[in-house]
């Protein structure tokens, strides 16, 4: 007999929450539950409170370091402001990667004789 299914109750759906608001992965959420990433994966789909939980989390995470950015960008620091423009306004910020232009080898061609006297005939 294996263990008990785990459930996600009230306690670990606040805790899940906590966790991915302090921008933790979902192998680090998992090794704090102490849970399998499968079931991890598993449970989101059968406890949509828990998915919730998760979702949230992670955007409180967002919201708080995007604040910190956007304020440090406010009060000056030029880094803390490239960064937000480029990454908030990519088409006019962003930076446009050009392929470089790759030589192409030579190519030799071989023309057997005998291949043309068929096609002739």
């Amino acid at each position: 007999m294996g263990r008990p299914k785990w459930i996600p109750t009230p306690e670990i759906c606040a805790e899940a929450n906590d966790l991915a608001s302090k921008g933790l992965t979902v192998s680090q959420i998992c090794d704090c539950l102490n849970i399998s990433e499968t079931t991890f994966y598993e449970r989101q789909q059968e406890y949509a409170e828990f998915a919730d939980a998760i979702k949230k989390g992670r955007s409180i995470g967002m919201q708080v370091i995007t604040n910190a950015l956007f304020e440090k960008a406010k009060s000056g620091d030029n880094t803390a402001m490239i960064f937000y423009l480029k990454t908030r306004d990519r088409e006019n910020w962003g930076e446009h990667y050009i392929e470089p232009v790759k030589e192409i080898p030579p190519i030799n061609i071989v023309v057997d004789p005998n291949a043309i006297n068929q096609a002739a005939e």
